[in-house]
């Protein structure tokens, strides 16, 4: 499903993250979620949702087919493309990355996905924004599979992102000619999120950034290609905040499963994307 947006108005997107399904049938918390979500999608509108990661806990989900049709099910019943990337609780179980990014295909509005790019099992992929009179590209929208946990526990517990992944990123944006206003995504959250000033903020910062220990140089690359002006991730349960760091603004989207631990108001993040900014705010569910 290609995406759209009518020249001078907002892009937005409904951010979701850490789901965290259990086994089917589904637990109160996990339908209380997906209570909570249908009343958000019925009361605002969206062009995209984008998923970033952790859909399921894979370690105790024995059929996690079940538990992502109710998930899906849900998205079905609205008109809306949905993109997404996983995290690193999705396939801690005896399931790969493959396994799980198969059931895609039941999503009714899967986002077309551009400049496709696997690195082993992860895929990444641009997303195109498009001007809806004349086709032209907007925004771009990078979506990295951050991995799970790094091959050096010694060293870090979770993986950096690989350098091919960096050097795909390089590639897919000298193909654009025309300089856009883009924005990233991934689920865990880069080391320089650990960089952004505390008291410049806005949004909760509940809990030290769970990035890699290990940097291998991500951001670097961001700021010399001069095109990714936003990064979104999730991960950290306890944070949802924005800040910046070098320009570049780093963003949490809010927890929206209730099936893992925080102390904040689950929910859904919006990003209203224009061609030159964007704005971001948390919807809340009615807990």
């Amino acid at each position: 499903m290609k995406l759209y947006v009518e020249a001078g108005q907002a892009f937005k997107i409904g951010q979701l993250t850490d789901i965290h399904l259990g086994e089917y049938p589904l637990e109160r918390t996990d339908e209380k979620m997906i209570d909570q979500l249908r009343n958000v999608l019925e009361n605002n509108q969206f062009d995209l949702l984008m998923l970033t990661g952790d859909l399921i806990w894979g370690e105790y989900n024995e059929d996690p087919h079940k538990s992502l049709q109710v998930l899906f099910d849900l998205l079905n019943e609205f008109e809306i493309p949905v993109a997404i990337t996983y995290g690193n609780h999705d396939t801690e179980g005896r399931y790969g990355r493959a396994y799980i990014r198969a059931f895609e295909k039941e999503l009714v509005h899967l986002a077309d996905k551009t400049h496709i790019f696997m690195s082993g099992e992860h895929e990444n992929y641009t997303l195109e924004i498009l001007d809806q009179a004349t086709g032209e590209v907007i925004n771009k929208i990078f979506v990295w599979d951050s991995g799970s946990y790094s091959r050096w526990p010694d060293v870090s517990l979770y993986a950096a992102i690989d350098l091919d992944q960096i050097n795909w990123y390089v590639d897919a944006s000298k193909s654009y000619t025309q300089k856009t206003f883009d924005i990233g995504f991934m689920h865990m959250p880069l080391p320089e999120y650990g960089k952004v000033n505390p008291e410049r903020i806005t949004g909760s910062f509940g809990e030290s950034v769970c990035s890699a220990d290990l940097n291998s140089g991500l951001f670097h690359e961001i700021l010399k290609q001069n095109n990714i002006k936003a990064l979104f991730a999730g991960h950290d349960h306890y944070n949802n905040f924005s800040g910046s760091y070098a320009g570049i603004h780093l963003n949490y989207g809010n927890v929206t499963g209730y099936n893992c631990s925080s102390d904040l108001t689950r929910g859904v993040t919006q990003i209203d994307l224009y061609n030159d900014g964007l704005q971001r705010r948390n919807l809340l569910f009615e807990d």
